[in-house]
């Protein structure tokens, strides 16, 4: 008997529904279209021997199709969001077969199920999904780290989204500005609307502008986003009401939460977890809150030294968190900052995450990124992003004036060594295209 969790994906390969599954710049897909693909897929895909294949194409659709078809014939599965062949070459011990998009040398081409016109809607379900997901990702290293899940965990982690936020979703699409190769983006962008009968868009938005003109068409919008999509305010920009919006990745600033409750309508709901650990916990920074709560079956114990230890049904065992954490009740918590970021420097203990919370209460930085240099002599280098007061400072004033302005805030608070010595001022802080500041790029900075 399958496992719970299973069920809908179960109900939803044996369903004779019409429902819209997803909308593409071809078209529209509706169920019975999707599982004929599906089918399709199967027949391709199954006379071959290889066990492990890396999925790779940048059309939610396309990706959705092979996914399912691979999970039908018992497949791993590998996931990445690099797709460059230096880190493919890391990486493949990993997988045998490479289905994507790209031209990439010996891969079977992501549509190849379109090639397949002949083949009836017609598979048969097992009874137990049998396959691994294993994502890659670059961790604080660069260097690849894999991340094994069951689908089951995922399916289970679906399962409690649409418990808790179904209703905030009813009668909506789902639109994403993240990539589908990711965790956060697997779940929410594909799996949940797959399997709960909202329909998705395939094609990623890259811009606010995208979005509103998007929303000319699609009034009932849910928005599967990051923070470096949602603190492009433009208010220039025309104002839209979204039904629903999410936020993964990093943490969203009390800025910018602000700026999109204005431009889109509704406070994100921001998610809270990582690849290795899953959804912990979530909030809205609506009227100031700063307390995430835990996912339902989710517990954090803490260390002596504030340290957070996580209990979860995504999770074959307890996990050490990276993160200080403040218990608040049973099944609320608060950030204190990530425990790996508290550095010593000339046998000063420094928190980098406290520096970056003392420069963001100034009214001229929206955010802000320190970094330890090693160069010489040890010191601290401050990525600032300017507010628009900031950048006026700036350039009524000078670059020295605002270093002096922005040590002011500090100065009172941390010892003489914690003071940064560098600045590097943005309009926008350099997030990459996955919606991340990796820490090669910032040091590189200086």
């Amino acid at each position: 008997m399958n496992n719970p969790a299973e069920t809908k994906l179960h109900q939803l390969l044996l369903s004779d529904s019409k429902n819209l599954v997803a909308e593409c710049r071809d078209g529209q897909y509706q169920l019975p279209q999707f599982l004929l693909h599906v089918s399709q897929a199967v027949a391709n895909l199954q006379t071959r021997s290889e066990q492990s294949y890396l999925l790779f194409a940048r059309n939610t659709y396309d990706f959705s199709v092979n996914f399912v078809a691979l999970l039908l014939l018992q497949k791993d599965i590998v996931l990445t969001a690099n797709h460059k062949a230096e880190w493919l070459d890391s990486i493949s011990h990993a997988f045998q077969v490479i289905l994507s998009d790209n031209f990439i040398d010996g891969h079977i081409a992501s549509d190849h199920y379109r090639q397949n016109s002949s083949v009836e809607a017609n598979f048969s379900v097992p009874p137990v999904f049998n396959s691994r997901i294993q994502f890659y990702t670059s961790g604080s290293s660069s260097e690849p780290k894999a991340v094994v899940k069951t689908l089951d965990q995922l399916l289970l982690e679906t399962a409690t989204l649409e418990q808790l936020f179904g209703q905030s979703v009813a009668q909506t699409q789902f639109f994403a500005t993240v990539s589908h190769h990711h965790i956060y983006g697997l779940i929410f962008r594909l799996l949940w609307p797959l399997l709960y009968r909202h329909p998705f868009c395939a094609d990623m938005i890259l811009y606010p502008e995208e979005l509103i003109d998007r929303y000319q068409s699609h009034s009932n919008i849910c928005l599967i986003s990051s923070p470096a999509f949602l603190s492009r305010h433009d208010k220039s920009l025309t104002n839209i009401e979204l039904k629903q919006c999410f936020s993964s990745g990093s943490l969203l600033s009390n800025l910018s939460a602000k700026q999109t409750a204005q431009q889109f309508g509704i406070y994100p709901t921001e998610v809270f977890g990582s690849t290795e650990t899953g959804g912990i916990g979530y909030r809205t920074q609506e009227k100031g809150n700063t307390r995430w709560s835990l996912f339902p079956g989710v517990t954090i114990e803490t260390d002596t030294t504030n340290r957070g230890i996580l209990y979860s049904p995504y999770l074959n065992q307890p996990q050490p968190l990276d993160d200080l954490i403040e218990l608040d009740g049973d099944r609320h918590f608060h950030l204190l900052g990530r425990a790996d970021r508290v550095v010593k420097i000339e046998e000063k203990r420094l928190s980098l995450d406290a520096l970056e919370t003392t420069l963001k209460t100034s009214s001229l930085v929206n955010e802000a990124k320190v970094v330890v240099i090693q160069d010489k002599r040890t010191f601290i280098g401050a990525v600032i992003e300017l507010s628009a007061e900031g950048q006026e400072f700036m350039l009524s004033h000078s670059k020295h004036k605002l270093n002096e302005e922005l040590k002011s805030k500090l100065i009172n608070t941390f010892e003489a060594v914690a003071i940064p010595r560098k600045w590097r001022y943005f309009e926008r802080l350099p997030y990459n295209s996955e919606g991340k500041l990796p820490l090669s790029s910032l040091t590189a900075l200086f």
